[in-house]
């Protein structure tokens, strides 16, 4: 048995199973989030799909707020910040 992983464009994973001892018959699989054709053979294969994580359920990234602290430009360690009215 040979197991891979296929990912449909609308980002639902699959985990796919292939039988190297069975056989089984052309066809097709379609997402079954969004309908779209994720793969299709033409080899007697035996193929099973199992949807691991839908789209809707991936993890999405947090926004990130903003620092608190004010921006300052860097400075080099040991050197004073140069003043502009320092003259």
């Amino acid at each position: 048995m040979i197991v891979s992983d296929v990912t449909c464009e609308c980002g639902a994973f699959y985990r796919r199973a292939e039988a190297s001892s069975l056989t089984g018959h052309s066809g097709q699989f379609r997402c079954s989030c969004c309908g779209a054709l994720v793969e299709s053979w033409e080899k007697p294969k035996a193929r099973v799909y199992r949807l691991v994580i839908a789209p809707e359920r991936l993890y999405q990234h947090p926004h990130v707020p903003p620092s608190p602290l004010p921006s300052s430009p860097p400075t080099t360690p040991g050197h004073a910040p140069h003043r502009a009215d320092a003259a």
